[in-house]
């Protein structure tokens, strides 16, 4: 998956399972920030994987989760 593509898939990820988060990194105008720091932990996921594979939806899912419960 190239670097656009796995930016823009994680942005929809968290723009559809966690649209309230979402919202506020928009509002705040943090949004860029937030998704180039999910994308750098996501960057193992990404290689090589598929966009329409659902277990690596569960994968950046999972870690999207763990970034914001870290926050």
């Amino acid at each position: 998956m190239t670097d656009t593509l796995a930016y823009d898939y994680v942005k929809q990820v968290l723009e559809e399972e966690f649209l309230e988060t979402y919202l506020r990194y928009s509002n705040n105008g943090i949004l860029h920030y937030e998704l180039t720091n999910i994308l750098e932990l996501c960057e193992p996921l990404m290689k090589g994987l598929d966009e329409d594979d659902r277990f690596l939806r569960y994968e950046v899912i999972g870690t999207i989760a763990d970034y914001i419960l870290d926050l």
